[in-house]
């Protein structure tokens, strides 16, 4: 997941989850809402814009 970071513009924080980018909804708004289609589960919610982003390193 790729969020905006405090540091300021342009520059963004990633964390990593667990799922595949096609088990999340982002729902954007005045604070932007990051669900797991699996759970129910909010795993964030806070400034965006958010993406839910494959991750190009290879595990």
């Amino acid at each position: 997941m790729r969020m905006p970071s405090w540091l300021g513009l342009g520059i963004h924080e990633e964390r990593e989850l667990p799922l595949d980018p096609g088990d999340y909804k982002v729902t954007p708004g005045e604070r932007w809402i990051v669900t797991s289609l699996k759970n129910g589960e909010t795993v964030y919610s806070g400034i965006g814009p958010v993406e839910v982003v494959r991750s190009p390193a290879p595990f």
